[in-house]
């Protein structure tokens, strides 16, 4: 059981019973709906599908409305039930070496597991398993596995779902388990979203959960190969709409597509709204950092500690952050925007991440990516692990070159503890925070083509007021003979370039 895990039953949870209606019926090695010859995805009648159901909906009905029928689809893949579940967790931990997650352990892993659980209100953990298997594919546990498993979960009253600790579950395997457990079953995709739902509260975050939902359940009905049958006459069901006849996983691949249009349309408009305002950044010549880092390493309190803004309240809890926030800071000698992202996490799958694409933009067009390390935290190896892993795929090698790493929440560890591979800090209590300063000057300075100068202009001349503005100013002296100034100033190729032009015949040589 999860440290420090106090156990909460509630009464409407007690002596659950789920009865599991797959799309499909599957018998232990094989779906017994797959129809010869038929291959997975669209037919040729899906288009016209789509498009009647198109005609039948309002064009300005708002993308986020959910029908009955879509509704039916959400509760059967992703249980939204509105309950609080009180779960078992099993964390398969696979048994063969070459291929083991690397710099963790299970135990690592199952904490992050329960550390999922209680990031949803009033979700308890009842129970924790690790199980070792050859590996997540198959059905994942040998017969002799299942049947202990299916005996633990039923001693268990207070038990209203399992939560398997796994990116992600394929059809049969969820048939499988919870017709054995009579349970939900979840997995890290559908849990994940569960979470992504309970705390979105911006538009666009909703846009992009909903998004995120779409593969999520296209894979499910590519998986029955488009066919639904009865498991005893192994005929295919059909529905009548608007004069059609369909059969049931084409109208359900029809209802998918059109709510992914929908989605896909107002999400463009978001991409749209962002690139403005990106483009208004850009004009106002203000340097951008990027802070990123794995869910809850303190992205947000550093934030706070650089902006001294004490509106931001960061929350110790995973994905406490799930939409893009810009904020203005002062650093040594600049003003720079600080962007908050989205936290990285292990194990899941690239799908629920891709449609949370928009918020990686940002980072990756910053000028400075900032990575956050919670070094006080027992799995921090691993954590670094994927988020570099995630980078590299994302970042030029020129911004990985240039990416600043900081070690936080140094204050909870030893002198011993502490790392010589980055900066060490606390957003906490401010320690290291003016080298960080220094440094992301000093990053940006490089990253920009921006210089230091040193200007000799004379009193009284536009030059000093033209500075300030497409500038930032350091210092100012007087010159020697009294007719003059000494500016030393941050500026860019192109300003610089701009100041010469302006004031070639006026100005002495910086």
């Amino acid at each position: 059981m999860c440290s420090g895990q106090k156990l909460q039953t509630h009464s409407q949870q007690n002596n659950t019973k789920f009865s599991y209606k797959p799309l499909c019926c599957f018998s232990t090695t094989n779906p017994v709906c797959k129809e010869r010859g038929r291959k997975p995805g669209r037919d040729e009648n899906e288009e016209s599908i789509i498009n009647k159901l198109a005609e039948s909906q309002d064009e300005e009905a708002d993308a986020l409305h959910e029908t009955d029928e879509y509704k039916q689809v959400l509760q059967e893949e992703f249980h939204y039930d509105g309950v609080h579940h009180s779960l078992m967790i099993i964390h398969p931990a696979i048994r063969w070496e070459k291929d083991k997650p690397r710099s963790t352990t299970p135990e690592l892993q199952l904490s992050e597991a329960c550390a999922l659980v209680h990031s949803l209100p009033q979700w308890r953990v009842a129970d924790t398993k690790i199980i070792k298997v050859k590996s997540h594919g198959g059905f994942i546990f040998m017969k002799g596995q299942l049947k202990e498993l299916t005996d633990l979960v039923k001693s268990h009253k207070n038990i209203s779902a399992v939560f398997v600790n796994v990116d992600i579950l394929k059809i049969n395997q969820v048939a499988m388990l919870q017709g054995a457990w009579q349970l939900p079953v979840f997995d890290r995709y559908t849990l994940v979203l569960h979470i992504f739902r309970e705390y979105a509260h911006t538009r666009e975050a909703k846009l992009q959960i909903a998004l995120a939902e779409i593969p999520y359940i296209r894979g499910r009905l590519e998986q029955i190969n488009e066919g639904q049958h009865d498991h005893v006459t192994g005929k295919m069901h059909y529905v009548v709409s608007g004069g059609f006849r369909f059969t049931y996983i084409q109208k359900r691949h029809a209802l998918v597509a059109e709510r992914e249009r929908r989605l896909r349309g107002e999400l463009e408009k978001v991409r749209q709204q962002r690139e403005v305002l990106r483009q208004n950044r850009i004009n106002q010549q203000y340097p951008t950092v990027a802070v990123v880092g794995y869910t809850n390493c303190g992205k947000t309190t550093l934030i706070k500690a650089l902006t001294e803004d004490e509106s931001l309240t960061p929350e110790n809890r995973l994905f406490a952050t799930l939409d893009v926030t810009v904020h203005q800071a002062f650093l040594k000698n600049m003003k720079v925007l600080l962007i908050d992202t989205v936290g990285f996490i292990s194990d899941i799958p690239k799908t629920l991440m891709e449609a949370f694409s928009a918020t990686l933009e940002d980072a990756l067009i910053a000028d400075v990516v900032l990575h956050v390390r919670d070094l006080s935290h027992p799995d921090y190896r691993n954590q670094d692990e994927n988020v570099v892993d995630i980078l590299g795929k994302l970042l030029s090698e020129e911004k990985l070159q240039n990416m600043l790493v900081v070690n936080n929440k140094c204050d909870l560890l030893s002198d011993d503890e502490k790392s010589s591979d980055g900066l060490n800090i606390s957003a906490v209590t401010g320690s290291g925070l003016d080298e960080l300063k220094t440094r992301l000057e000093e990053a940006i300075i490089k990253s920009t083509g921006r210089m230091r100068k040193v200007f000799r202009i004379p009193v009284g001349g536009d030059h000093l007021s033209w500075l300030y503005k497409n500038s930032t100013v350091l210092s100012i002296t007087d010159g020697e003979n009294g007719d003059s100034y000494l500016v030393e100033t941050i500026i860019n190729t192109a300003a610089y370039g701009k100041f010469k032009h302006l004031f070639s015949t006026n100005k002495r040589k910086p």
